[in-house]
């Protein structure tokens, strides 16, 4: 370390420095501080030192420099070798203490960034947290309201199968009641007349329980169910179709059967099934 950084480190202004050191052109260390004791109060101790004020070779400043430093400078007395080493044991003294304060400083500092580090990470973590809390609360909910959905969709298959069931059996029991052998061939009582549907409502039950409701022509064939079902759900590669109540399973060769022979008009249920072959 140079005698400019030993001065500054050891609390002496750098302006102030460069002026001492250049006022005793650089033979010491003690002699700088001398100067400095001088001149503290001199009212341009602090400024800048300007570039012309420099020492150049040849010049009439460096004439006159010698002149000027005699004059400025003290005369140092003459010290002892004793003294002579305790000044400079002082001196180094004062500039391990100026080393120590300045490496406790830095030390404070870095404990104070640490510090600022971890709040600001622990801050992070908290709002990690909360995000994750947050976003396992709406999960939470979307479940419910998606099971609330299933069940109410549920409730709506079976209602349509039992209200499917009530109009079958009084269907069936408006049918006419076939005429006996031995009952005379002239009937007086007019027969009910057959009722002509020209649509078919089918409500379809997936694999997952959730229904399909479409409208058809009496005339559609099963085979235009299968159609419909593998263009709204063409996950389904292979499925049959049947019924509940009466319990049948249709076969491919019905396929070509229109609703309406079938017995399927005006509504009825078919349940979709994975198991049979298609």
């Amino acid at each position: 370390m140079g005698l400019k950084e030993d001065m500054i480190a050891m609390g002496f202004g750098e302006n102030r420095t460069a002026r001492a050191l250049k006022a005793v052109r650089y033979e010491s260390l003690e002699r700088a501080i001398a100067w400095l004791e001088c001149h503290e109060n001199d009212p341009d101790i602090d400024d800048p030192v300007p570039e012309s004020e420099g020492h150049v070779l040849g010049s009439t400043a460096d004439s006159t420099a010698p002149s000027q430093v005699a004059q400025e400078t003290p005369v140092a007395p003459v010290m002892t070798d004793e003294e002579r080493a305790a000044k400079q044991a002082a001196v180094r003294a004062r500039i391990a203490q100026k080393r120590a304060e300045v490496e406790e400083k830095d030390r404070q500092d870095a404990v104070l960034k640490e510090k600022i580090r971890r709040k600001e990470g622990q801050s992070l973590a908290d709002y990690r947290d909360q995000k994750q809390q947050d976003d396992m609360k709406i999960m939470a909910e979307e479940r419910r309201q998606k099971k609330l959905e299933d069940e109410r969709s549920r409730k709506q298959v079976l209602a349509q199968i039992k209200k499917d069931r009530e109009a079958k059996a009084a269907e069936r029991r408006s049918e006419p009641i076939p005429a006996a052998a031995t009952a005379p061939p002239v009937s007086t009582i007019p027969a009910a007349p057959n009722k002509n549907y020209d649509e078919c409502r089918l409500q379809l039950r997936l694999p997952s329980g959730q229904p399909l409701v479409n409208s058809f022509k009496a005339e559609d064939t099963l085979g235009d169910v299968v159609a419909f079902i593998r263009e709204q759900h063409s996950e389904l590669e292979s499925f049959s179709l049947m019924t509940s109540f009466p319990r049948k399973n249709y076969q491919t060769s019905e396929y070509t059967l229109s609703l309406k022979s079938l017995g399927l008009c005006p509504s009825s249920v078919l349940i979709v099934s994975k198991q049979g072959p298609v």
